[in-house]
């Protein structure tokens, strides 16, 4: 600063010099009046706007060097002044007087950033280090289109400032939007500020929210925090309540302490008491006794002497006339032995039934042999007979399709020929009891391969005859859901279907379906909490509890695991060993039973999910484990119109309604981006004939049972509004829907759920 007031006399030279070289040129009116002002600042007759005289020379230097018209001097040396008079608002007293200064030379010179008009005081102020001004305006200097792409900085960074703290990040920023500018048509350049703005607000966290959709959340707030209070609230009177019981609690912990020592203390003194008397009693009692028992031995054994020498001298005699008697009996018996049996044999010999009976007699041994042998011929002839069986049953099918092709069955006798074939023939059945007589260890019959299952039989003609018993069963008015065809088909080619469906679709009937069309035994194992749900169990008496799984494996059948994603995911791994499906593989059971995998066993699973792990709708279900999955092949079954349209045959309205009430609760996920709870299922289809066969409900009570209750009323208002659009007057369902309506009005108006 002090150097400027210093070099006075050679600023004055400075600017004399300038002078010279502006007479040099051809004048006109402004430049005559410029020469006149310089020559009166020079002389000190003037005071110039630019402040100290050095800076005013050296600015007026600038201008001059950097300016090819002479006639464009007088405004540029105008704008300039302006420039400084925005810049030294206190003129040589500014804070910060040199940098300013410094800044200022910037703008004035060579370069010409004032005389390409790239000074702006509003940008200008936006800067703390305004250096950085000096730096994007240089830059936007040597672009192309300078002056458009300034007039649009000038604009963006003014909105673009509140969005940061320092300098650095807005020169950074205003950097590169210039750079986009500069590639960029000018036509374009208002897109790009409006999408490096927006980019801005919502890195600051500042979004476009619909007023619609706002106003919903701040309800939502309001009511969460009114939750918010009243559980506060409810949590307090709790605390109260909870401290209170401590207290009581405390209270009755201290009376029974007492209470049980004085009982203790009470006990242990009647307890030595009752011992002293008791020992006392025992040892008078034992006295008492030994004395009595002493007496009465005295006396017991003086009576059996004497009644013992009594008898024996009785019996004495008696013996001594017995053993007379007996010799002389035996010397009789001797004379008279060969005459009694001579006597016997003559006997024998005159009576024709005693001669039959002996001839009889030699006859049973022979009989017992030719028992033993034809016991043999039994065993072998089981065999034999097991053996023809079946070849039967290898021929069965081709005898079938033969029968089929030469006339055409009603549809109650392919019902028992379909029966017969899956069932085995007689004489199967004939050898299964002929086993059953031979094989006493065995406490239930192993079941031959069912025929719809035996993969020596051709799939098409398995197949065909599952179709022709699916067809006769829909002539009589059985439902089957559309994905029926694809499970039938994995069960038939011995993979595993995991059935992925919500609640209420038909995967437990359909299922049940194919046992009956496999004439297979089907039993829902249910999920797997632990592995003994499906292998068993050793009691504590040593003995075997067989599984349900269990006898399936062994006997044939299908495993129905329902609700797989249910179970415990460790316990569910246990199926792998089983999911193979191998020819003839086997599985030692906890009793140490080693089973054969039996050719009609087959697995279906069932879940909510498919597989990943709990969602919205099904929040308790467990991720399968990759290794079950990849032993499974996923199936979809979803809702079936055409299955709830069967059921609802008599009852078009309510079918009509409930197809509109389901198109509804997916618009409500497409909207919100939540789940719809509470749609229609095929169990509610059920239910709903049920009632309206039985009248048991009124269509009133249908309505709020099936399709209101337990749902909130914001969601109910929803529904209503979808399905007055997809309902009009002079439907079937009209009358269905204005119940809906007045029951979802009667429970908005009351604020809550019924």
């Amino acid at each position: 600063m002090d150097n400027y007031w210093e070099n006075k006399a050679e600023a004055q030279r400075r600017l004399g010099k300038v002078i010279d070289g502006l007479k040099r040129y051809k004048k006109t009116e402004d430049i005559e009046t410029l020469l006149l002002e310089l020559d009166r600042i020079r002389d000190g007759k003037s005071t110039p706007e630019v402040k100290p005289l050095m800076l005013y020379v050296e600015m007026v230097e600038s201008i001059r060097q950097g300016t090819r018209l002479l006639s464009a001097l007088p405004g540029l040396i105008h704008n300039a002044e302006a420039v400084y008079n925005d810049l030294f608002i206190l003129g040589e007293k500014t804070p910060d007087f040199d940098n300013t200064v410094a800044i200022f030379k910037g703008l004035i010179g060579i370069d010409g950033l004032i005389a390409k008009e790239l000074f702006d005081l509003a940008l200008y102020s936006t800067f703390s280090d305004k250096k950085n001004y000096l730096c994007i305006a240089q830059v936007i200097g040597n672009l192309k289109n300078s002056k458009q792409i300034f007039d649009k900085i000038r604009v963006y960074g003014l909105e673009a400032r509140e969005y940061f703290v320092e300098d650095t990040g807005y020169l950074a920023n205003l950097l590169k939007v210039v750079g986009r500018l500069n590639k960029t048509r000018l036509s374009s350049f208002d897109a790009v500020m409006e999408e490096e703005l927006a980019k801005l607000r919502k890195n600051n966290g500042i979004y476009d929210v619909d007023p619609v959709r706002l106003a919903e959340v701040e309800k939502n707030v309001s009511r969460a925090e009114l939750t918010i209070e009243n559980g506060k609230n409810l949590l307090e009177l709790l605390d109260r309540r909870c401290q209170k019981i401590k207290r009581i609690t405390d209270e009755l912990d201290d009376k029974s302490k007492v209470i049980q020592q004085n009982m203790t203390d009470y006990l242990d003194t009647k307890t030595e008491n009752a011992k002293t008397a008791l020992e006392d009693a025992m040892r008078e009692c034992e006295e008492i006794q030994r004395k009595s028992i002493l007496m009465e031995k005295d006396l017991f054994l003086k009576q059996m002497f004497s009644e013992a020498e009594s008898e024996l001298t009785k019996y004495k005699s008696q013996a001594k006339a017995i053993t007379a008697t007996a010799s002389a009996d035996i010397a009789a018996i001797g004379r008279d032995a060969d005459g009694v049996i001579k006597r016997l044999r003559k006997v024998a010999e005159d009576d024709d039934k005693i001669q039959k009976f002996v001839e009889n007699s030699r006859m049973d041994e022979a009989i017992l042999q030719k028992i033993e042998k034809l016991t043999m011929l039994n065993d072998s002839m089981i065999e034999r007979l097991q053996k023809e069986a079946v070849n039967v049953q290898e021929n069965e099918a081709p005898a079938r399709q033969e029968a089929g092709q030469a006339q055409t069955k009603s549809a109650r006798s392919r019902s028992e020929e379909y029966k017969a074939a899956v069932s085995g023939t007689g004489a199967q059945a004939s050898v299964q009891v002929s086993s059953a007589a031979a094989a006493k260890k065995e406490h239930r019959i192993i079941p031959p391969v069912n025929p719809l299952l035996d993969r020596r039989i051709p799939f098409t003609e398995r197949y065909a005859m599952v179709q022709a018993e699916k067809k006769r069963r829909m002539e009589e008015g059985e439902i089957f859901h559309e994905a029926f065809d694809d499970v039938i088909t994995a069960v038939m080619e011995n993979v595993n279907p995991y059935l992925i469906g919500p609640s209420g679709c038909g995967k437990t009937f359909m299922v049940n379906q194919i046992g009956e069309i496999l004439n297979l035994d089907c039993s829902d194992i249910g999920y797997i909490n632990e592995e003994y749900d499906i292998l068993g169990y050793v009691t504590a008496m040593g003995d075997y509890s067989e599984s349900n799984f269990y006898q399936l494996y062994k006997y044939g059948g299908i495993a129905f695991c329902d609700e797989l994603d249910n179970g415990n995911a460790k316990a569910t791994v246990k199926l792998n060993s089983f999911l193979s499906n191998q020819e003839r593989s086997n599985y030692c059971f906890p009793g140490g039973e080693r089973v054969e995998r039996h050719a009609n066993f087959r697995v279906i699973a069932a879940g909510n999910t498919d597989g990943s792990g709990a969602d919205v709708n099904y929040s308790t279900r467990e991720k399968i484990e990759e290794s079950v999955q990849q032993r499974m092949i996923p199936v979809y079954v979803d809702y079936d119109n055409r299955v709830e349209q069967a059921i609802l045959a008599n009852y078009p309205d309510w079918f009509e309604f409930a197809c509109a009430f389901r198109k509804a609760t997916d618009r409500w996920e497409e909207a919100c981006g939540v789940p719809a709870q509470g749609i229609f299922t095929t169990r509610d289809a059920f239910r709903i004939k049920r009632y309206m066969d039985d009248t048991s409900f009124s269509p009133n009570k249908i309505m709020n049972y099936e399709f209101v209750q337990t749902k909130e009323p914001e969601y109910l208002g929803f529904l209503k509004e979808e399905l007055a659009k997809l309902i009009k007057k002079g439907d079937l369902s009209y009358g269905i829907y204005q119940i809906f309506s007045e029951e979802v009005e009667r429970i908005r108006k009351r604020g809550k759920r019924t």
